[in-house]
């Protein structure tokens, strides 16, 4: 059996922390051979490794399509691929030959473009309570967002998403390229979240009117929440 791929993990960045995530792709790998990449997004944002294996030998060997879900059976995943991804871990769990019941990974996955669309509705809300307090108190200043959002424009897919976060495409392989690229944006949503919860901690009024800050927006939260006590037989 092959050893699987460790990559080293790069740049940290701090966010509000929440359980960490992962990212799956399909895709040409190392001397063109078609393989799957699995990436570790750290509760602040920070790929924490990733490993990449042929397809030919994930989806056929016992072994190691075992040890791959272990790597995502506790994560919530980014449903980036949504007509690809559960056709993925069917297979890989079909490999496993544990008796899993198909379809365990359904309430563990996000869509990034929703949560996107949760943070500039947020923001939008937090904008209009802000004016609405400035009208009481000319003391209250307009917010300012570091990460400015396109807030009038609809993002359809995850590669608009991309467009918006200005992630570009990263070096190496083909899939080790688009996965690390989807890991740098769940990185840029978890900092534009942030960045937009904490307001909550800076103007009272703003909490009092909209609840305490949450750690991640809801879809992702909940696929979080049960990824946590999800526990494969493996």
């Amino acid at each position: 059996m092959t050893d699987l791929t460790m990559v080293e993990p790069f740049e940290r960045l701090e966010a509000l922390r929440a359980p960490g995530s992962a990212v799956l792709c399909v895709g040409t790998g190392d001397h063109e051979a078609e393989s799957l990449a699995i990436w570790h997004v750290s509760p602040g944002g920070e790929p924490t490794g990733a490993w990449i294996v042929p397809v030919t030998e994930a989806f056929t060997s016992t072994e190691t399509a075992r040890r791959l879900l272990t790597l995502v059976e506790r994560r919530a995943i980014a449903a980036v691929h949504a007509d690809e991804l559960p056709e993925w871990l069917k297979r890989l769990t079909a490999a496993a030959e544990s008796g899993i019941e198909d379809g365990w990974w359904q309430r563990q996955l996000f869509s990034p473009v929703d949560a996107f669309r949760e943070a500039a509705r947020r923001r939008r809300q937090y904008d209009l309570t802000v004016e609405a307090a400035r009208k009481e108190s000319k003391t209250i200043t307009p917010l300012e967002w570091t990460h400015d959002l396109p807030l009038d424009t609809e993002i359809e897919d995850f590669a608009s998403l991309q467009r918006v976060a200005r992630i570009s495409a990263a070096p190496g392989t083909p899939v080790v390229s688009e996965v690390l690229s989807i890991a740098r944006t769940l990185r840029w949503l978890l900092a534009v979240w942030a960045e937009t919860e904490q307001v909550k901690g800076r103007r009272r009024y703003v909490q009092a009117a909209h609840g305490d800050a949450e750690p991640l927006p809801p879809g992702w939260l909940a696929a979080v929440q049960a990824a946590g006590s999800n526990r494969l037989p493996l």
